[in-house]
C-alpha cells in the first residue's frame, strides 16, 4: 500500500463511523435490536421512542401507536403517518446494513488493490482508482441513511402535529441530527 492510498482507507473508516457512535447520534445496526439514538430503538419491526417524563411509545409497522403498553386510538390519516414513520425507520435500518456491507467490500477492495500493487499486477493509479470507486459507493450508501433519517424526522413532526398523544415523543429526532449525518457523509 502506498502512502497515497492511506487517506482513502481513512475516508472509508470515517464513513463507516458515520453509522457508529457520535453522542446523541448513535446508530448501531445489524443485531436483533437496532439503536438509532439514545431515544429510539428498532426491534422486530417496531420503533420504540423513549423520552424523559413519559412512558415508552411504540409504533408498529401497521401504524399502531402504543404508549406504556396501551394502544392509542388513531384515525386513518394518523395511522398513515405512523406507518410512514415506521417505514422510514425500517428503510434506515436496511440502508445502514447495506452501507456496512459496502464498507466491508471497500475494505476488501482496498486490500486487494494493495496486494495487486505489491505484486505488480496493477499500477498505483489503477489500485487507487479501484479504492476510490469503492469509497464513493460507501458514501452514496451512507447518504441514503441520512435521507431516511430526514424522512423519519419529517414523519415524526407530521405525526406530532396531528396526534396530541405523540407530541411528547417529537423530540426523538431533531434537525441537528439530520444535519450532522449529512455533514459526515458529504465531507469525506
Amino acid at each position: 500500500m502506498t502512502p497515497r492510498q492511506l487517506p482513502l482507507l481513512l475516508v472509508v473508516a470515517a464513513l463507516l463511523s458515520a453509522c457508529g457512535s457520535h453522542g446523541d447520534d448513535t446508530q448501531v445496526f445489524g443485531g436483533n435490536t437496532d439503536i438509532v439514538n439514545h431515544r429510539i430503538t428498532l426491534h422486530e419491526g417496531r420503533v420504540t421512542i423513549k423520552t424523559g417524563g413519559a412512558p415508552d411509545a411504540v409504533v408498529d409497522a401497521e401504524g399502531q401507536l402504543s404508549i406504556d403498553g396501551h394502544d392509542v386510538p388513531v384515525n386513518d390519516a394518523q395511522r398513515a403517518l405512523l406507518k410512514r414513520y415506521n417505514g422510514a425507520a425500517q428503510a434506515m435500518r436496511a440502508d445502514a446494513l447495506a452501507t456496512g456491507k459496502a464498507g466491508a467490500a471497500t475494505a476488501t477492495q482496498a486490500l486487494s488493490a494493495a496486494a495487486a500493487k505489491v505484486t505488480g499486477s496493477d499500477s498505483a493509479e489503477t489500485a487507487r482508482d479501484k479504492v476510490e470507486t469503492a469509497a464513493r459507493q460507501v458514501r452514496q450508501a451512507a447518504a441514503k441513511i441520512c435521507d431516511d433519517l430526514a424522512e423519519m424526522k419529517a414523519a415524526q413532526d407530521a405525526v406530532a402535529a396531528q396526534l396530541d398523544a405523540f407530541k411528547p415523543y417529537a423530540d426523538g429526532l431533531d434537525t441537528t441530527s439530520v444535519e450532522r449525518c449529512r455533514e459526515r457523509t458529504s465531507s469525506h
